[in-house]
């Protein structure tokens, strides 16, 4: 079945078509929870131009900035190409999703993930235009804010993670809708919006119920030049390979909390990584839909390397 069909199919099974309502028993000033919508779907992509966030390491593993075109050499497909477009990816708006799994496997770690992100959105979103989505995931996909610059509206909003939802229709399979999730957000969220993007996913890796496979989840926040920053949250079960499957092929990056790791601690280094990002372009050679193209990003300093999603998928 063609993937803009499926996708359709999925998000009517996945999300109701009116607004769901719940009242929060936080005096949080956050709006409801809703379910998404398909009728808000509009993936913004373009022929003219295949854009690539980036990151560059040092030795250390340090992010570098003040790095210019002239540092960086780029392929499509073994090819050199021009890189027509070049910004530091600070002087633009960053458009985030921060995705957490509250399916049974999860439950557990919601309290420390919530006292953690409450620092996260504040040291993410220190331009005025950049904005943030709060998103819970397990047998179903809720919206917790919806896209918004207010750092207080999305701190509050952490407090539906541990609140019941069964107001709110569903569909009638269970599982934990992973794939699903960077599907409908790449689509429904970040795939429209200008500047840097990127998705934090809480989750231990498991998904058990997706009607989208781990293979359109990558292509579709490729598609949506999305990075995939990813966060095992787990004492051993999951599948932490597809974490970091997940985030090497989208330019991202994988971390684990246990045994050792801490939560605060990983939110402050993606939010280094997004300030010193950047930004490139170039005009692809083939515009042939729907054809793979892998790109080969890296620095003229072979001292360095460089972070970056490694294909996308021409527009169908």
């Amino acid at each position: 079945m063609p993937l803009p069909r499926l996708l359709a199919l999925v998000l009517l099974a996945t999300f109701p078509p009116a607004f769901a309502q719940t009242t929060a028993k936080s005096p949080a000033p956050a709006p409801a929870p809703v379910a998404l919508t398909p009728d808000t779907a509009t993936l913004k992509v373009s022929t003219k131009l295949v854009a690539v966030s980036a990151i560059a390491r040092d030795a250390s593993g340090k992010p570098v900035a003040n790095l210019t075109r002239d540092d960086f050499i780029l392929k499509e497909d073994g090819k050199l190409q021009s890189i027509d477009y070049f910004s530091q990816g600070s002087s633009l708006p960053l458009t985030l999703a921060l995705m957490v799994d509250t399916s049974g496997s999860q439950r557990a770690y919601i309290s420390d993930e919530i006292a953690a992100s409450r620092t996260f959105f504040p040291a993410m979103l220190t331009r005025p235009d950049d904005s943030a989505v709060l998103v819970q995931f397990d047998s179903t996909i809720l919206q917790l804010v919806k896209l918004t610059t207010n750092q207080t509206t999305l701190t509050h909003g952490l407090a539906y993670l541990t609140q019941s939802h069964d107001d709110i229709a569903r569909p009638g399979r269970g599982g934990t809708l992973l794939f699903d999730a960077i599907v409908a957000v790449a689509h429904l969220e970040l795939g429209n919006q200008f500047g840097r993007r990127a998705m934090v996913i809480l989750t231990d890796g498991g998904d058990n119920g997706s009607r989208f496979s781990q293979k359109d989840a990558i292509r579709e926040a490729q598609r949506a030049d999305t990075m995939i920053y990813t966060v095992y949250y787990s004492n051993g079960g999951g599948d932490e390979g597809v974490l970091k499957d997940l985030s090497r092929q989208t330019g991202g990056r994988e971390f684990a909390v246990y045994p050792s790791g801490n939560l605060s601690q990983i939110f402050a280094t993606i939010a280094s990584d997004l300030r010193q990002s950047y930004e490139l372009g170039y005009r692809p050679p083939d515009l042939r839909p729907n054809r793979y193209h892998k790109i080969d990003l890296r620095s003229t300093n072979k001292a360095l390397t460089i972070q970056a999603r490694d294909g996308y998928f021409t527009p169908k």
